[in-house]
């Protein structure tokens, strides 16, 4: 196999230099396969392909180019190279003409389900050892004299889970500054990561387990029936440290979000007395005063 073939990048000239997008993304992908954490060709847009896009680019860009991950996802698709194929939702194909671009985080998740590499390419990248042999080619072409491993890469992720899991009453002040020096593209792939993470440590300390009803179901995959709720609605609050979290299922959780369930101080929930239910096992009001299950 050519490996120069799939990492020979065509890069924007810009004000900042050349373009690093491409191969930080490919970068990225490197890393989403030595992790475990991608089943077949098929790159779907998770909060862990972004996480892994942006730790990379922390190491390895100094210059004032905006990491803008759906600028590489899109655009990767038209190298001569043919090395990444993107695959859109129904009755979306004509994104993928030469006369659209799609530019923003929102809309490449609006458009496209996922990305796929040249197969051979691919098969290529299931070796770890092949795996360590393109990131350092990566590395020389684009970013050298720079060394950098997976580990390096998730730092982004990890820097967020630790924010999370801290309770720093300064955090609220330090979270509104953050998002006044980000740009629109950097805020929209943060949250994205963070709200992920939010849910993953907010479900965890609560053993995926509805605080509520008692539910949970445990499957072989990374999949939760449990949701993470903010207690302060983040919009007001800008919160979302794990203090601010409480594990609840779907439907609860929107019943909290529109007022129908609260809880008080003594952990128990409380009922809005707007509205009407029918007699049913699933209602509301079998809940009412019942304590919460903590973690």
């Amino acid at each position: 196999m050519n490996l120069q073939r799939y990492i020979s990048f065509k890069q924007g000239n810009t004000r900042y230099g050349k373009a690093p997008h491409k191969p930080i993304l490919m970068l990225a992908i490197i890393d989403l396969i030595d992790r475990g954490l991608v089943s077949g060709n098929r790159f779907e847009i998770t909060p862990e392909l972004v996480g892994l896009f942006r730790g990379n680019w922390n190491q390895l860009v100094s210059t004032a180019h905006v990491p803008n991950f759906a600028l590489p996802f899109y655009h990767l698709h038209n190298e001569k190279s043919q090395v990444w194929r993107l695959i859109t939702f129904s009755g979306f194909e004509k994104a993928l003409t030469a006369s659209n671009s799609i530019k923003s985080f929102s809309a490449l998740r609006k458009f496209v389900r996922y990305g796929q590499l040249a197969e051979e390419f691919f098969l290529f990248l299931q070796d770890k050892v092949n795996r360590e042999v393109t990131r350092a080619a990566i590395l020389e072409k684009y970013f050298p004299n720079q060394n950098l491993t997976s580990s390096n890469s998730y730092q982004f992720i990890t820097d967020i889970e630790k924010q999370i899991v801290q309770d720093d009453p300064t955090s609220y002040h330090q979270r509104i500054q953050h998002l006044l020096n980000q740009s629109r593209e950097e805020i929209e792939e943060e949250t994205f990561v963070r709200e992920a993470a939010f849910r993953r440590q907010v479900t965890q300390h609560y053993h995926n387990t509805c605080a509520i009803s008692g539910l949970k179901v445990e499957m072989a995959m990374n999949v939760s029936m449990i949701d993470a709720c903010h207690i302060v609605d983040w919009a007001e609050s800008h919160d979302d440290t794990i203090t601010n979290g409480l594990s609840l299922c779907p439907n609860l959780h929107r019943a909290f979000d529109r007022g129908l369930v609260s809880v008080n101080n003594d952990y128990r929930v409380m009922l809005s007395d707007n509205f009407v239910e029918s007699n049913s096992p699933f209602n509301l009001s079998q809940f009412k005063n019942q304590r919460l299950l903590l973690p």
